[in-house]
């Protein structure tokens, strides 16, 4: 059984979606894309389109295919997370509900009196490494046979940070933000360059009020 990323599936999702929409003459101009991030993202998507392809396919799925699709996702996730920043922090900028729904990004919503931030800590585990790819578990710590998300946690935070092997473990406050996923299952893709380093993952729960405690990080290898 070949080891699909969700992360990787989901992303290509987002990216087929997001790019055409943005890169539309009308839109580009409304939301104040420049032309040269318009040949960007044109440029993201060409090259994602046949390494996704590859990556999907039994007969090319491999190393390689791993290997380059993974790299592609860092590298078009850092640019495109960039670009929601500069749409988001535009104050000359009225964002559409379309726009807020392809972009993926989160509305500031006032905090509701009677919905606290989550007071759960959230604990993580690695559930198994695979090439460039470690798939984790969350659980609720005070209710850890409980599959789901608890009552009002709308999504986890996921913080990250890799090391070489004979790094000192780092403090909680040295990870940063990696992701944000709406499952208590996850995977992380990584790239080669990292094969043989940790990876130093943390968690919490968060709502629209605010986020939980962190968890304990948890050191997963890279292979």
């Amino acid at each position: 059984m070949i080891n699909y990323s969700k992360t990787i599936v989901f992303y290509n999702i987002y990216i087929t979606l997001m790019v055409p929409y943005a890169i539309v003459a009308g839109t580009a101009t409304r939301l104040g894309l420049t032309a040269q991030q318009v040949t960007d993202l044109t440029a993201l998507l060409a090259a994602w389109s046949p390494a996704y392809s590859a990556y999907l396919a039994p007969a090319t799925y491999g190393r390689l295919t791993v290997a380059q699709i993974n790299l592609l996702y860092r590298n078009t996730k850092a640019y495109c997370d960039g670009l929601k920043q500069q749409l988001k922090n535009n104050p000359a900028l009225v964002l559409t509900e379309m726009d807020y729904i392809i972009f993926d990004i989160h509305k500031d919503a006032s905090p509701r009196a009677n919905i606290p931030a989550p007071e759960q800590q959230a604990i993580v585990a690695l559930k198994a490494a695979h090439h460039l790819n470690n798939e984790y578990r969350v659980w609720d710590a005070a209710n850890p046979t409980k599959a789901g998300k608890p009552t009002d946690v709308r999504r986890i935070k996921v913080f990250l940070l890799v090391l070489i092997a004979t790094a000192t473990p780092p403090t909680i406050d040295l990870l940063r933000l990696d992701m944000t996923v709406g499952s208590m299952n996850f995977d992380i893709p990584f790239t080669e360059d990292q094969i043989g380093k940790i990876a130093y993952v943390a968690v919490c729960f968060s709502n629209d009020s605010g986020d939980g405690p962190m968890s304990p990080i948890i050191a997963s290898p890279i292979i």
